[in-house]
């Protein structure tokens, strides 16, 4: 799928080329990433689309046949659903200051609130320079707009104010800001996340610890996927 997303795949034809049935592989790979076949395809389109859109001079037309969509309406509504803009919002977004253009940083409409999430996200490196987004999301891949969300200058600690009871991912990405002139500064992009992170009303989390690493350019650069299983580290371990 990462290599061959621009294709017309389907998830009976990834599953003959697996060797499986279409319902082994959909729950064996689901077990083992954590998320099905079918929104992984779709995450790792999104993730070169928004590649495109940030690097690129591409209309929204070529990103769409570029990323394996033959209907533009189509990834346009899906993209939306996926990261809460249009592609054309995500563009002018990406152009901008992100922490100018990073909005309202409580998320969009959730249950009644409940208490605070603790966290601290660590640097992969030593360099602990650049804008990291912090995200609390229902699922391992941030579709949509996060239940709760902050803007860290730089790595470090961070805490999620009234955080609704229910069971979290918390996924973290820093960010490669742009000059004027639209030069890179820092570091390739890092990403992290922890879940899942159970509240409840009898029920307090605990701080969790997201550290991020480095993602090469052509493979998935989600902020998500953490493999099924996965738990909040205690801080300092």
């Amino acid at each position: 799928m990462c290599h061959n997303f621009r294709e017309d795949l389907t998830i009976d034809g990834i599953a003959q080329a697996a060797g499986f049935s279409r319902f082994h592989f959909t729950r064996e790979f689901t077990n083992l990433i954590g998320v099905s076949p079918r929104r992984f395809l779709r995450a790792v389109r999104f993730e070169e689309a928004k590649r495109l859109l940030s690097d690129s001079r591409l209309n929204i037309a070529e990103i769409s046949h570029a990323v394996g969509y033959s209907s533009v309406g189509t990834f346009s509504s899906c993209f939306k659903s996926c990261t809460g803009v249009t592609p054309s919002a995500y563009r002018r977004l990406r152009s901008a200051d992100p922490l100018a253009s990073a909005g309202p940083q409580r998320g969009d409409g959730t249950p009644t609130a409940l208490m605070p999430l603790h966290g601290h996200v660590q640097a992969p490196s030593a360099d602990q320079s650049g804008v990291v987004f912090v995200g609390l999301f229902p699922s391992p891949v941030p579709d949509g707009h996060p239940v709760r969300c902050k803007v860290l200058l730089r790595p470090g600690a961070f805490v999620l104010d009234n955080v609704p009871t229910g069971s979290w991912h918390v996924l973290a990405r820093s960010v490669t800001q742009r000059t004027r002139e639209g030069r890179q500064v820092g570091h390739a992009p890092a990403v992290g996340g922890v879940g899942p992170v159970t509240t409840s009303a009898d029920h307090a989390p605990g701080p969790v610890a997201i550290r991020l690493h480095r993602v090469k350019p052509a493979t998935l650069r989600l902020c998500s996927v953490p493999h099924r299983g996965l738990r909040p580290a205690p801080l300092g371990s």
